[in-house]
């Protein structure tokens, strides 16, 4: 598959389909290589361009951790889309991918069709509307996580995440796919990360800018999509209440993920919202899934 030169680092990527664009952003750990199928099957709709964000997969992972951050992120994928001649695309992600989809909207609203915010936050703690609890649970998270892995290692944090997870998420066993699978993925992708990205992508999202006061200002359409169990809930309800005309969507028995809790809810709220934006009806609104 295709890698360009964007930004000062080589960026592996994937182009299907046609029709609208959507550039979509994979989370932490990614990369595009465990998106699930229904994610691909959006090309059936859409022009989906897919790729590996900096330190993940087959994109450069830089050495220094100071070479992450979400406005980095950002201009990867502005450089991403010029470098495609693209000049304008639904800007969507989930999780990492959806911060990384806010931080591309604020910073470059000239390229943004629409905004896809899905199981993620455009905040960080700053806020102290509903979702700044989540937020500061979320920086307490990142930091004991970079102490575990400086100190024990990559392995030994997976290990502990996967321990915990099963000992305090209510849902744990609710997920359609079996534990075994998940955790083994999981071993896999912390297998294949390196510390330096680790370390650089953590710092990322720890430090990265807050954008509540922004998002009042956007004016590109935007869907934020959220699962009813996902710890990034409050965030997401808040989100859709600062993006004016936006369209909410609550994803019913599903936690963080939902395009692997409900890869049918999340392909089908996609490209409705992309369909509706592009012959110009209402995209705002209030919907379950």
């Amino acid at each position: 598959m295709p890698t360009v030169r964007a930004n000062g680092i080589d960026i592996w990527y994937e182009l299907r389909g046609s029709g609208p664009t959507l550039a979509l952003s994979h989370g932490w750990l990614g990369p595009t290589e465990d998106w699930p199928a229904s994610v691909f099957e959006l090309a059936e709709h859409v022009r989906l361009l897919v790729y590996d964000v900096r330190g993940h997969g087959r994109t450069t992972t830089p050495e220094d951790p100071q070479a992450y951050s979400l406005p980095a992120y950002a201009a990867d994928l502005r450089a991403l889309l010029d470098a495609l001649d693209i000049e304008r695309a639904h800007i969507g992600g989930v999780s990492q991918g959806g911060m990384i989809s806010a931080q591309f909207a604020v910073d470059y609203p000239e390229r943004t069709r629409s905004l896809l915010l899905c199981d993620s936050t455009a905040g960080n703690g700053l806020d102290e509307g509903s979702g700044v609890g989540s937020e500061r649970d979320f920086q307490g998270f990142l930091d004991m996580m970079e102490h575990v892995a400086t100190k024990y290692g990559l392995a030994e944090l997976c290990e502990r995440r996967i321990a915990y997870n099963r000992a305090n998420d209510p849902h744990y066993g609710d997920h359609p796919e079996p534990a075994e699978s998940r955790e083994a993925r999981d071993r896999r992708q912390y297998a294949r990360l390196s510390l330096p990205a680790f370390v650089g992508t953590k710092r990322a999202l720890r430090h990265r800018p807050d954008l509540t006061a922004h998002l009042r200002e956007l004016r590109a359409p935007a869907l934020v999509l959220v699962g009813e169990w996902d710890q990034f809930r409050p965030c997401a309800e808040r989100d859709h209440r600062l993006l004016a005309g936006s369209r909410f969507v609550l994803v019913r028995r599903a936690g963080h993920g939902t395009d692997r809790w409900r890869p049918d809810a999340f392909g089908r709220t996609v490209v409705s919202f992309i369909q509706d934006v592009e012959a110009g009806r209402e995209a705002g609104g209030e919907l379950e899934a």
